[in-house]
């Protein structure tokens, strides 16, 4: 798939950060079983189970799903991974049996702020606690916004394999506090996709929302949940201190 072709070169990268993080809240250096909320194709995964680790993954997407399946088992990692079909917000029933629990869970690149409510978080933590060992943390990649300083912004990714090459352009459209009053916190991703092939061009647009979180906001909504932040670390895995404004990985211990 195209989003495949402009992330795949930071994938490993990412994957070794998630390991050496979930390596340190576990206390141990054996292979580990790791579980990914909405994993999509399963990038991470099979990063993961290259290095030896098992993972556990779920969209809610069945074609995303049988994408992951497929590309695992090209890849000959698919006796690695449980991939199955579940919501973040219902799932721990879901996982098959000798599957878990896991040793840490990891859910990157804001891939939560797609829940929209407080309780639908609450939720997908609750849920998250029930698949984890006594020892095991969660991972959320989240970023943190300051609503007088955010503004519109864009990026821009570029990438091919063999003959094909795509660019997609992101835009961000941060709420607008004063037509949606104190309590808007949705932020409109519009996102077009160049795809160049030998037999032509393709143009894709999609539109979509993400929930938005000050630090206050998140660390409040994290104190009200079945969860605890334990630590902070960058992109890289260094420990920091909470942002204010952008990226980082917050490490997340059930009570």
């Amino acid at each position: 798939m195209v989003y495949d072709i402009l992330h795949a070169p930071g994938t490993a990268d990412e994957a070794r950060v998630v390991q050496t993080l979930a390596r340190r809240a576990c206390g141990h250096a054996r292979a580990l079983t790791l579980l990914e909320p909405a994993c999509g194709t399963g990038r991470y995964l099979r990063a993961l189970a290259k290095n030896g680790h098992r993972g556990i993954g779920f969209d809610l997407s069945g074609a995303m799903i049988d994408d992951a399946r497929e590309r695992a088992e090209r890849a000959g990692l698919l006796e690695r991974l449980t991939l199955f079909t579940a919501d973040m917000t219902d799932f721990a029933d879901a996982v098959p049996r000798g599957a878990g629990p896991a040793d840490a869970a990891f859910n990157l690149i804001n891939t939560i702020r797609h829940l929209h409510t407080d309780d639908a978080v609450r939720k997908h933590l609750a849920e998250v606690s029930r698949c984890l060992t006594p020892r095991g943390v969660y991972l959320v990649g989240l970023s943190v916004t300051d609503y007088d300083l955010e503004q519109p912004s864009e990026d821009v990714w570029v990438g091919a394999r063999g003959p094909c090459r795509v660019t997609q352009t992101v835009n961000y459209v941060p709420p607008d506090r004063s037509a949606g009053g104190p309590g808007d916190r949705t932020e409109t991703v519009l996102s077009h996709l160049h795809i160049r092939t030998p037999g032509g061009e393709e143009h894709r647009d999609s539109r979509y929302t993400l929930r938005t979180y000050t630090l206050g906001e998140w660390t409040r909504l994290i104190d009200a949940s079945p969860m605890r932040i334990e630590r902070v670390a960058d992109d890289a895995g260094e420990e920091i201190d909470p942002p204010t404004l952008g990226y980082a990985l917050f490490v997340l211990r059930p009570r």
